[in-house]
């Protein structure tokens, strides 16, 4: 039995509380599952990560571009997709919009390696080693997309998405908690509210102050808000869906599954293959796309982002408007039948 051990709580609401035996057993095995599939998920996917179908450009003469392809092919089968180039000008427009994230290049300037260093230091260490590895001997690496100055490791698009779907996440559950009755309406005012207010808020970090993220303010604010918008509208549905349930549910489905397959620490094509699929639909992965497209590579994959992030947010606002209806025209055929009753 709970007993009042802090005086002032209102006799209401430890009335309504739990027993001891579920109040100490279900946060345990919460936050024991919680933990554990986290684990599990990072572990899986990062802990020895190899390419799977990863594109790499080869602007050389075929004899050196076949001996390549053949020695990648042998050190890791179905690791690569290789696209030729004729000349080391289209290798390197292609690295520069995003189509691939390195080019082996041989041509009169000797052999060397195109890499976009924007794709972060993991994705092209491993390509260029695997790259020198391939030729049997160094090869010159030049960086023609770097990192800004304030984003020296890559990792700011990871984490600044990772804080926005948390706060999205913890915007849901404070909202279901106050007021788990409120109208969609205003619970939708709010949303906005909190999605614009944190697409401004990183803007001023992680562009304005710290310049980590090279595109406009307005676009990291548009892209960021839309994140916190349908990171908030996911979270509000999975909690609508399965009440105290939709918690763990939206951790594991935002926090982890989202973030883990986002990109902003290894692209899809490191993840393994039970896993990868998701870094095309997910929200964290879609802005993560958006924010690393407009900042480093004339936008490439902005439309795609920006799409899918309101496509998160239509689509959840739109089930829970339906439940809502559904739930109300229950109500009101369970109210008639009870005066009917009464009145016979």
């Amino acid at each position: 039995m709970l007993v009042d051990s802090e005086p002032g709580i209102p006799a209401s609401v430890l009335a309504a509380a739990a027993g001891a035996r579920k109040a100490v057993l279900v946060p345990v095995v919460t936050a024991l599952a919680i933990g554990t599939v986290f684990v599990a998920v990072y572990l899986a996917a990062f802990h020895a990560p190899s390419a799977r179908h990863q594109p790499l450009g080869i602007a050389a003469p075929d004899k050196a571009a076949a001996h390549a392809e053949l020695a990648l092919n042998n050190a890791a089968p179905d690791g690569y997709i290789f696209y030729r180039y004729p000349d080391a000008k289209a290798a390197r427009q292609a690295v520069t919009h995003d189509q691939i994230p390195a080019a082996l290049v041989a041509d009169g300037r000797g052999t060397r390696v195109l890499v976009a260093g924007a794709q972060g230091p993991s994705t092209v260490s491993s390509l260029t080693t695997a790259v020198t590895e391939a030729v049997g001997k160094p090869v010159p690496v030049e960086d023609v997309r770097p990192l800004a100055a304030g984003d020296s490791r890559g990792l700011s698009v990871f984490y600044a998405a990772f804080g926005v779907v948390l706060a999205g996440f913890l915007f849901a559950v404070s909202s279901y908690q106050i007021a788990p009755r409120l109208r969609l309406a205003a619970r939708v005012t709010s949303m906005l509210v909190f999605s614009a207010a944190s697409g401004v808020m990183v803007a001023l970090i992680a562009h304005t102050a710290m310049n980590a993220l090279p595109a406009s303010f307005a676009l990291v604010t548009v892209v960021v808000g839309l994140l916190a918008w349908a990171s908030a509208a996911a979270a509000g549905l999975l909690l609508r869906l399965f009440g105290p349930l939709g918690m763990p549910v939206a951790s594991v489905v935002l926090l982890i599954l989202g973030n883990a397959t986002s990109g902003g620490i290894l692209p899809a094509t490191f993840l393994p293959a039970w896993l990868s699929p998701l870094a095309s639909v997910m929200p964290p992965a879609a802005a993560v796309r958006g924010l690393r497209g407009a900042a480093y590579f004339h936008d490439a994959h902005l439309t795609g982002a920006i799409l899918t992030l309101v496509a998160w947010g239509l689509g959840c606002l739109t089930l829970q408007y339906v439940l809502d209806k559904v739930a109300q025209r229950r109500a009101t055929t369970a109210a008639v039948a009870a005066g009917t009753a009464a009145g016979f």
